[in-house]
């Protein structure tokens, strides 16, 4: 800690409290925590006695961060909602209620977006700390509505601000904030230099700020899935998830780790797997942000679809989340999902449009074309997805849509299509080799002989399809169904469809 912070905290021991928040005004004010560390700023706090913290707007101030900080923004919230009118500042107050709010998993209403607007031609002139510290709170407030290009520029902003102000510190978290934005985008080389940036500051100072490397971990985590590298086991997006807890955090940062375990969870362990790990992410997300989570759901249902179970997807159409609760994590989510089960494309609006929309356009309309039996639509459409992705390597999304690419991967495997191109040929490769062996078998069914193609029949037959239905969503013949059933029932001893369902489910759950 710093000469100074020694002295404020005497002071505030001693009683002296005027005194000591003069001086505290004079390092930092409302963010002596961002100057002189999260561990002055809670020694600060507890030297504090109750009265004067809620006597003084700076205190106040002070112990909303230092809650924030401890994962309780719910009680900040609380507290300055009721002190508002106690606020001799209005801007300091408005700046507290948009910092605080952050740490929340709320939706962003008109009234509060159009106040914190505002905001930014009230700051002080002259103080990059102050300025940078809204753009970095307005940067994740844009990725919560999904304007993730206005959530570049203004995290841009900030940057330059902390640079200014000489906190490298702060410059870390906006490199995070960066490599996230950048890998929402399907940007994945700015991703990666940005992550890089992020890891350097925390190597070269790792005691500025305790959830550094979680953070970096996450997002390489994130890197890892979008390009089809190894990822983490279970237990370490467990670990990390809860080192979310106990440590600094964001709902985005979250979901967006959720969002990784829980597909790397579902391709390496199974459906059963993944659900569990989500709803336990769920617990913890109500834990740290006092609500539950819309978009944890929303990835819940998209990988029950991706296994074959429309069921839980299918109430998305009936009652659409409002985007503005899901971030853009759930919302980028939901557009896949939506865009499986919806005639209609999902159409991405022109000031927000980002490569990883242009590979899910194409995606979702090689699906199309696959429901409609056009194999050569299908791969036409695979192909420029293909191309799109290529320059970043980006693979989970092919994972992802892993029944339209299947039926025409092994023909894009060829290369032919990429002839010239030999990043392309061996991406399509790639992805063929991924597709395929992502159907993982349960022990219990491989020990008798199933295939995974069997797997993705049985999986088809318990939502009721008939023969006809499970080859036009398979892209089989009906007579490949009917010798696939055949072999199913003899396995199995059974002789009708629903008694083969309930010894399955008496074996294993698929």
């Amino acid at each position: 800690m710093t000469q100074a912070t020694d002295q404020i905290i005497e002071l505030l021991n001693a009683g002296r409290t005027d005194q000591a928040v003069e001086l505290l005004e004079a390092h930092g004010g409302p963010f002596f925590g961002f100057v002189h560390g999260y561990e002055a700023l809670n020694l600060l706090v507890a030297s504090t006695s109750e009265s004067a913290l809620f006597a003084d707007e700076v205190l106040l101030s002070c112990y909303c961060f230092a809650l924030v900080k401890a994962g309780r923004a719910r009680r900040a919230t609380a507290i300055l909602e009721d002190k508002r009118d106690s606020f001799q500042s209005p801007i300091l107050w408005d700046m507290m209620e948009l910092a605080v709010f952050i740490h929340t998993s709320d939706p962003v209403t008109e009234a509060q977006f159009s106040r914190w607007k505002k905001l930014e031609g009230r700051l002080p002139v002259g103080d990059p700390l102050y300025d940078g510290l809204y753009c970095n709170c307005m940067a994740i407030v844009l990725v919560r509505l999904n304007r993730l290009k206005q959530a570049r520029s203004v995290a841009l902003r900030s940057l330059e601000d902390f640079r200014q102000a000489e906190h490298p510190g702060l410059e870390f978290f906006i490199y995070v904030h960066l490599a996230h934005i950048a890998i929402l985008e399907g940007d994945i080389r700015n991703a990666r230099r940005e992550t890089r940036m992020a890891r350097a500051f925390v190597l070269e100072d790792d005691s500025f700020h305790v959830s550094g490397m979680t953070f970096v971990d996450i997002l390489e985590s994130a890197i890892a899935w979008e390009i089809g590298a190894p990822t983490p086991q279970r237990s370490s997006f467990v670990a990390l998830r809860t080192k979310l807890l106990s440590g600094d955090s964001w709902a985005e940062i979250f979901v967006e780790l959720c969002r990784v375990g829980a597909f790397s969870i579902y391709f390496s362990e199974g459906l059963s797997a993944a659900l569990g790990f989500l709803e336990e992410s769920q617990i913890d997300f109500h834990r740290r942000h006092g609500e539950f989570s819309p978009g944890l759901d929303v990835i819940g249902a998209s990988i029950e679809l991706l296994d074959g179970r429309p069921e839980h997807a299918q109430r998305f159409l009936i009652a659409p989340p409002d985007e503005n609760i899901l971030g853009a994590t759930g919302t980028i989510i939901l557009s896949g999902l939506r865009g499986k089960l919806e005639p209609e494309l999902v159409q991405g609006s022109a000031s927000n449009a980002t490569k990883r929309h242009s590979i899910l356009e194409e995606l979702i309309k090689a699906r199309q074309a696959k429901e409609e039996r056009d194999k050569v639509r299908q791969r036409r459409h695979v192909q420029n997805a293909m191309r799109l992705a290529v320059d970043d390597g980006l693979v989970g999304m092919f994972l992802e849509f892993r029944e339209v690419v299947l039926g025409v991967s092994s023909d894009l495997a060829t290369g032919k299509f990429a002839r010239g191109h030999i990043q392309l040929g061996r991406m399509a490769r790639r992805i063929h080799h991924l597709v395929r062996d992502s159907y993982s078998l349960p022990a219990q069914l491989t020990e008798r002989g199933i295939t995974a193609q069997q797997l993705r029949v049985l999986s088809a037959l318990r939502d009721g399809a008939s023969n006809k239905q499970i080859a036009r969503k398979l892209g089989l013949s009906e007579a490949a169904i009917k010798y696939h059933m055949g072999r199913l029932f003899n396995v199995f001893e059974v002789a009708k469809r629903g008694q083969l369902i309930e010894k399955i489910d008496q074996i294993v759950k698929i």
